[in-house]
């Protein structure tokens, strides 16, 4: 999965740090050069040596800088399960970690691109509905399926969407092979400690492909809006991003052109996304409860069909699941995305 040519710039870099060398009079190459013309499959095999110690070194990036679910549930993989099956179980919730973060993030750029979504199938050639079946649902299959429809239907035309330039199309492959994974832990309680240890030995290593992969992730941040300082431009956050789940003030200072468009998702009802300094609401999708005085980030669920509810799954939180009265968050981003499908 890992494109090892993606880093290959970044690699001559590192080779050519103290510039040509001069050979001769009037000769000059820099290493990567010389070492690409004479013995390329060399020089494959230390580029291939140098993206695979960055890799291993990811996970410290990861636990940082990536949005906090996901941060959060590998740090617990590494450093804070009880036993074996049990850390299986936080392998799982990382990778579904990444579906909910993608999820939302493509909406919001759908969202606000107003992205016409009217062209884009889905199984059995269908088009997308807005309501608990559709964009409102809690399968992850469907979700993932969604994302890559979109992803596809975008590079083949416009290329309109960030996702479209900087994720390769396998990267939901390997999020649908994990999926699947997940959709057999009803059995996990059976496997013994070995077994579970064997199972996590296989998938780890996927799963940490596909996060180098995701790199652009540490330059996603989760904000909710705090209040305004001192004029309307000069806003506080909340940002939460790294393993640890606690909200830091995060301070950014607009300019009226920028400000103007970002007004009516300025509010403390929301959960934001912010990417490249584009600012865009993913709720419901990732959203927030109090657990007293403590916010805790959510995973939308679905909808309860009876009342109009929205369910969620609290992250990090005493009460797993969360329910919230859809009129409290009214303006979420699907009511939007209705019009474009």
């Amino acid at each position: 999965m890992i494109n090892y040519q993606k880093y290959s710039d970044e690699f001559n870099e590192s080779l050519d740090v103290n510039g040509e060398y001069l050979i001769g009079l009037n000769f000059s190459r820099f290493p990567s050069q010389i070492l690409f013309d004479m013995d390329e499959l060399a020089y494959n095999e230390q580029l291939t040596e140098y993206v695979n110690q960055k890799k291993a070194e990811y996970k410290e990036t990861v636990y940082q800088y990536f949005p906090a679910p996901i941060a959060y549930f590998l740090y617990q993989t590494e450093h804070s399960f009880d036993n074996e099956i049990h850390r299986l179980h936080l392998l799982r919730s990382t990778w579904e970690s990444v579906i909910y973060i993608l999820y939302a993030l493509i909406l919001g750029k759908v969202n606000s691109k107003s992205f016409s979504l009217v062209n884009i199938r889905i199984f059995g050639n269908k088009r997308i509905r807005v309501d608990h079946s559709g964009l409102l649902n809690n399968r992850l299959g469907y979700n993932i399926e969604l994302m890559r429809r979109i992803i596809e239907y975008d590079q083949q035309n416009n290329n309109e969407l960030f996702a479209s330039s900087i994720m390769h199309i396998d990267i939901f492959d390997v999020l649908d092979e994990l999926n699947q994974e997940r959709n057999s832990f009803s059995h996990i309680a059976a496997l013994s400690s070995q077994e579970a240890r064997t199972r996590f030995d296989e998938l780890n290593p996927r799963l940490l492909d596909l996060l180098f992969e995701l790199d652009f992730l540490e330059n996603v941040y989760v904000l909710r809006f705090v209040n305004n300082l001192g004029n309307v431009a000069n806003v506080r956050f909340n940002r939460f991003n790294g393993h640890s789940l606690q909200r830091q003030n995060y301070d950014k200072n607009f300019t009226t052109a920028e400000i103007t468009p970002l007004l009516p998702i300025l509010s403390d009802q929301y959960i934001l996304f912010e990417l490249n300094n584009t600012i865009m609401n993913c709720s419901p999708f990732i959203h927030f409860a109090f657990e007293g005085a403590h916010l805790k980030l959510c995973y939308f669920k679905g909808i309860d069909t009876s009342t109009g509810d929205f369910l969620f799954e609290q992250i990090g939180g005493t009460n797993r699941n969360v329910t919230i009265a859809a009129t409290s968050i009214s303006s979420c981003i699907h009511t939007s995305l209705g019009r474009l499908i």
